[in-house]
């Protein structure tokens, strides 16, 4: 009797893998049943690198995340498969002994059908088992074809964070020194770190709010760590906007716009994570460097003022650098080796 009924949280395994398929791949946002796995093992990966101190190993977050969701959606519908096939007996048998087939060949015949094999060692007698052959077999097509539709922007959107954070890294490090060198090295002045980066900071905000789990994806070198380079970003137009005297540089509005975006995206897809304290805003920035290299600043008050209204984003920024086990001060001070 309870064997009959296995189809039933076979049934469900099968629809909520296609669900998150559907959610993580092609709706915005990310699968619950994704995020039941990205959290843990994203977890298990941060503890291991703080106890050891070796951020290196935060490095391994893409192909770990990336191998467990992968492993996550083809067990689970394995498993789902096999119960829906097992639940009623004869439905399967050996095509040569002809006999119902075993747990265990119940599960090789539902591995080579979703993978599309077909090799034929195990066959279905009856016209509706038949029918729920080629069903899971579509649906091992679909689960392929998903699987890729994951992976690839993957690939791609780290491309372009890398392409950012290396930017970042030439014209900085840091975020004054980011202010310093836009504005004594560069021709188009301040306008080259706002215009200049911004088509890019838009592709990334975009995809970011597409796949949110990419903010838990970190890079092993110091250049390529979009979650040390973008604070310093939105550390830098912040004291353009609100510390430098005379007119901001066009487009400085929609730079700091996708920076905060995507600290939006960050905030949400770690709010769970520890690393993210609510309220803990980084100290106000000593502008001294600037003034020693003879920009024209707004008073300090003033700057205060304009910082205010900013906490929320500079504290979402400070947890950024944080998850990726950087100091604040490597985002925010123009020394390279701060």
């Amino acid at each position: 009797m309870f064997r009959t009924l296995l189809w039933l949280p076979g049934t469900l395994l099968v629809v909520a893998v296609l669900l998150d398929l559907i959610v993580t791949c092609i709706q915005t946002g990310e699968g619950r049943l994704s995020r039941a796995v990205h959290q843990p093992l994203y977890t298990l990966l941060r503890l291991t690198a703080r106890w050891t101190g070796r951020r290196s190993l935060l490095s391994w977050s893409t192909p770990v995340l990336i191998t467990g969701t992968l492993t996550a959606w083809t067990l689970l519908t394995w498993v789902g498969w096999t119960l829906i096939f097992w639940s009623q007996p004869g439905a399967l048998l050996g095509a040569e002994s002809g006999q119902p087939a075993t747990l265990i060949a119940t599960f090789y015949f539902v591995g080579y059908t979703i993978s599309t094999l077909g090799l034929g060692e195990i066959i279905a007698p009856q016209p509706f088992w038949r029918v729920m052959t080629d069903v899971a077999a579509i649906n091992g097509f679909f689960l392929l074809t998903f699987a890729i539709t994951f992976v690839v922007p993957v690939a791609q959107v780290r491309t372009e964070r890398r392409e950012l954070a290396l930017l970042l890294h030439r014209a900085g490090p840091g975020a004054q020194q980011l202010i310093l060198n836009a504005t004594h090295d560069h021709d188009r002045g301040l306008n080259s770190l706002v215009g200049d980066l911004h088509p890019l900071l838009n592709r990334l905000d975009a995809a970011h709010l597409n796949s949110p789990y990419l903010h838990r994806f970190h890079d092993h070198d110091r250049q390529d760590a979009l979650d040390l380079h973008l604070p310093a970003l939105g550390e830098a137009l912040m004291i353009i906007q609100g510390a430098l005297a005379g007119d901001c540089p066009r487009g400085l509005g929609r730079a700091l716009a996708s920076v905060d975006s995507l600290s939006r995206t960050f905030e949400r897809t770690q709010a769970r994570h520890p690393v993210l304290r609510a309220g803990e805003v980084p100290p106000a920035p000593d502008l001294q460097p600037l003034r020693d290299a003879g920009l024209e600043l707004r008073s300090e008050e003033d700057f205060q003022k304009y910082l205010r209204p900013h906490a929320a984003l500079r504290a979402r920024l400070h947890a950024m650098a944080r998850a990726g086990e950087w100091r604040w001060d490597q985002a925010a001070t123009p020394v390279a080796d701060a």
